[in-house]
């Protein structure tokens, strides 16, 4: 048997939305398996033991990405993204038998992916207060899921009835069961991605900490953006003349896509953050050890590198850290630095490779004789100049610590 596609107006008969919905399909499996092994990783990497909200986002990541392979699947072998057309009955009915397993995934993937952004919340906000209403929204959000499966599953009386055409069935109305359903979810998307923002108000934290905090979790509204754009769709499709679900229904299952896969990535963003926190620091770290063998001051000439090399009594030099101390031989010594100059240090810009040192101002830690071997010395100009210091300490130098 043969189908005819609906003429209206707008309509392109040889319309071809399937490399579209393959494209954003893979590229969205790429972002949601990258971020859910990052956030694996960062669990070890910051000796985070594996929590619930783990083991339920890796759950909500293989329903997900069975409900976009499936839409993969559709494309390639039962004309999804075409118009009805082109079908026969043969591949309408394997296109109902996707759509049918679609329609029972979507709730359950969704709904893992609530429960471990939840489950997270639980980790994370150790109060009292904060228990109950978590405990609400976890069991408003599994009653969804398993109204959802349900309706889902005993859509048609016989099941057969969704996919077979040549037998008597009573089925309900899907586009207004998907759409109803889509609303629903909505509303919990809600609920679930502003419950932290209560929680971090009532945090002892600046309120540009709080606002720090609350940015992380509310980048998930994005995803009821997504929602709401596939509900649209959903109504869209309702009001398309005549029978052609290969085709009305394309966009309504793309935006699924995204829906279901930025959900592991909006439900991962949170458990990213101490490995973030911790990468920051580990650099901030490194650059500090690297930075204690090189100094840089400000813009200047030869003579204000004099200064610095060869302090008058009457002009003092400044060598300073954040720490105040001074490196030694690539080690910290443990005394603090010499009287304050009155001139910045930012008066000159010469880059130093090896720090120097001010007789009795730093502890030598048992050196007698320090040998600073080419000390190179640049200006902004691009004028170089090497010079051999040797600076001895004096017998009765003595020790600041």
């Amino acid at each position: 048997m043969e189908f005819t596609t609906p003429v209206y107006v707008g309509v392109n008969l040889d319309a071809n939305d399937g490399p579209q919905m393959n494209a954003v399909a893979i590229i969205f499996i790429i972002l949601s398996f990258t971020t859910l092994v990052l956030r694996l990783f960062s669990r070890l990497h910051t000796k985070v033991s594996i929590g619930m909200d783990d083991e339920l986002i890796v759950v909500a990541a293989v329903l997900s990405w069975g409900y976009t392979a499936t839409v993969i699947f559709e494309v390639e072998h039962n004309y999804y993204g075409q118009h009805i057309g082109k079908s026969d009955t043969h591949h309408l009915e394997e296109f109902n038998k996707g759509l049918y397993g679609l329609a029972i995934v979507y709730p359950l993937a969704l709904t893992f992916s609530k429960l471990s952004l939840l489950a997270l919340y639980w980790r994370i906000f150790r109060v009292t207060n904060a228990r109950r209403p978590l405990q609400i929204v976890a069991a408003l959000n599994i009653g969804w899921m398993i109204a959802a499966f349900i309706v889902g599953i005993f859509s048609c009386t016989p099941i057969r009835g969704f996919w077979d055409a040549t037998i008597k069935s009573r089925c309900i109305q899907y586009p207004q069961f998907f759409t109803s359903n889509e609303s629903f979810t909505i509303i919990l998307d809600l609920v679930v991605l502003l419950m932290p923002v209560y929680f971090i108000s009532h945090l002892q934290r600046s309120v540009s900490q709080r606002i720090s905090i609350s940015s992380t979790f509310l980048l998930g509204l994005v995803v009821t953006v997504v929602s709401a754009v596939r509900l649209w769709q959903l109504v869209l499709a309702q009001r398309k003349p005549g029978f052609d679900p290969t085709f009305n229904e394309t966009p309504a299952a793309l935006w699924a896509i995204v829906e279901l896969n930025l959900w592991i990535i909006v439900a991962s963003i949170p458990a990213l953050r101490p490995l973030i926190t911790k990468t920051l620091q580990d650099r901030r770290e490194r650059n500090s050890a690297s930075g204690s063998k090189s100094y840089t001051y400000g813009s200047g000439s030869l003579k204000g590198l004099k200064a610095l090399l060869w302090p008058s009594q009457g002009r003092p030099s400044t060598l300073s850290r954040s720490n105040g101390r001074l490196p030694l031989d690539g080690e910290e010594t443990r005394g603090a630095v010499g009287a304050e100059s009155s001139r910045s240090v930012e008066d000159y810009n010469v880059q130093v490779s090896a720090p120097v040192p001010r007789e009795a101002t730093w502890t030598p830690l048992g050196v007698a004789e320090v040998g600073l071997d080419d000390v190179q010395l640049q200006e902004l100009g691009g004028i170089r100049v090497d010079r051999e210091v040797k600076v001895s300490q004096p017998e009765n130098a003595y020790h600041r610590i």
